[in-house]
């Protein structure tokens, strides 16, 4: 076995596309190095909720025979890629971490699995998520940091990332649910602006904040992923959502030197004192191009608006599979389904009204900084694997529906991962990777 193959696993997006074009690597010894790794690693990190050896080698002999036949390779050619496990794929079972809903088996993939395997992805396997993609936690470990939880709900996705079984993988977010697994095990996670991505097909929990993300190894595997699922189709408003440039973008130099936004947030004094000092040290270090802004203190009445909308479409969408599954719902679930239940309509529709005007009460901050710098979460993960952790770092943005990506720029002194976050402005998703890009390119 080559070197190469040995270290199959650390190829990202853009290096492994790279090397399988030009034949540096044959599609099947990659695959069979990485068939290899997850014997190895997946019965101690847990993140895969359906994984068969057989599924995956089907994929690679259509794509054997796309290549034997001189036809171009298409862009994401022998990528393997998890997809969560309330996204439906058509090989796989999707059960959504739901035990009542053991043994569902999709006819179809979702629209975004569909536009993956059309660009050459494999798609890999079926990442664990917490039951219905809400609080309760799933079995899977962090690999960055043994005995600590890997986050939610998006746990299996980020854990398979951080431990090399796949080159990136999908996960969604309600609430914080790709920022923050991706800063607690230590990979990068994008979650572009509201919309972008077309949710047919995926678990529909709050149809108004659930979006899809990404979690992958740089900057640059987000924009070659994420640019693939997005656009072709249209909003509930009739407006046409259009595909992007994000990896030409991405690559290139910024015009000009970036200006970054330092923002605290209201929750800043619930912050571990870990990351309060890490974040410090950033600012110090980054004092040239980063100025602190205070964000007004009204922005923490996103946290509020943003539980009532989630908690009362999670009951709409979710009461009936719940009422199906008997008592197989946690307590956290059926906690939710009964506050959800009591929330006033009046309550709702004036809380998911203010969502839709959100975005533009940071306009006027991106028109003097290319991105907003805050904590990806309130701390490294906490030791143990009986909660998720608090989403609150990305409350506001969810509910504003911006696009933001965490990147994994600091750790505490025992080694324990510390994303940062980077917000950007609605739709200004290739604008934001490019200064991600040039911010991780900065801080080495």
């Amino acid at each position: 076995m080559s070197d190469r193959e040995k270290n199959a696993h650390e190829l990202g997006v853009v290096e492994l596309t790279t090397h399988l074009a030009q034949g540096s690597l044959g599609l099947r010894d990659y695959v069979d190095a990485m068939h290899g790794r997850y014997e190895v690693l997946e019965p101690e990190v847990k993140a895969f909720a359906h994984y068969r050896r057989d599924i995956v080698d089907m994929q690679v002999d259509s794509l054997d025979a796309l290549k034997n036949a001189g036809l171009p390779l298409p862009r994401l050619f022998g990528v393997p890629i998890a997809v969560k496990d309330n996204i439906d794929t058509r090989d796989y079972p999707t059960e959504y971490g739901f035990a009542a809903s053991a043994g569902r088996t999709p006819s179809v993939d979702a629209l975004l699995v569909h536009k993956l395997r059309e660009a050459g992805a494999l798609i890999w396997a079926k990442s664990r998520t917490t039951e219905l993609a809400y609080m309760h936690p799933t079995i899977t470990e962090n690999p960055r940091a043994p005995g600590h939880t890997p986050g939610g709900s998006s746990s299996g996705s980020a854990a398979a990332v951080a431990s090399g079984m796949v080159a990136a993988a999908i996960g969604t977010q309600t609430n914080g649910s790709v920022i923050r697994p991706a800063s607690f095990c230590g990979v990068y996670g994008f979650k572009p602006s509201r919309g972008l991505v077309f949710n047919g097909g995926v678990l529909p929990c709050a149809p108004s904040l659930d979006q899809v993300g990404v979690f992958a190894r740089s900057v640059e595997d987000l924009a070659v992923v994420s640019e693939v699922m997005i656009g072709g189709h249209h909003l509930a408003s009739g407006q046409p959502v259009f595909p992007m440039d994000l990896r030409r973008v991405c690559e290139q130099q910024p015009p000009m030197p970036p200006t970054l936004m330092f923002a605290r947030t209201p929750m800043w004094e619930r912050l571990d004192p870990r990351s309060r000092e890490a974040f410090l040290a950033l600012v110090e270090e980054l004092k040239d191009c980063m100025s602190e802004v205070v964000l007004p203190p009204s922005v923490a009445n996103a946290v509020p608006l943003h539980k009532t909308v989630m908690e009362a479409e999670m009951h709409a969408h979710l009461k009936q599979l719940v009422a199906a599954g008997g008592d197989s719902a946690s307590a956290p679930t059926r906690d939710l389904m009964a506050r959800g239940g009591a929330i006033l309509a009046a309550d709702y529709l004036e809380a998911l009204g203010r969502m839709n005007t959100a975005a533009g009460a940071f306009d006027e901050y991106f028109d003097r900084f290319d991105a907003i710098v805050t904590p990806a979460t309130l701390g490294p993960a906490p030791h143990g694997l009986d909660s998720t952790g608090d989403p609150v770092m990305s409350t506001v943005w969810t509910y504003a529906g911006l696009p933001c990506i965490s990147i994994p720029l600091l750790q505490t002194e025992d080694g324990l991962p510390i994303g940062v976050q980077l917000v950007g402005a609605l739709r200004g998703d290739a604008r934001l990777l490019r200064t991600a890009r040039w911010l991780a390119q900065r801080l080495g």
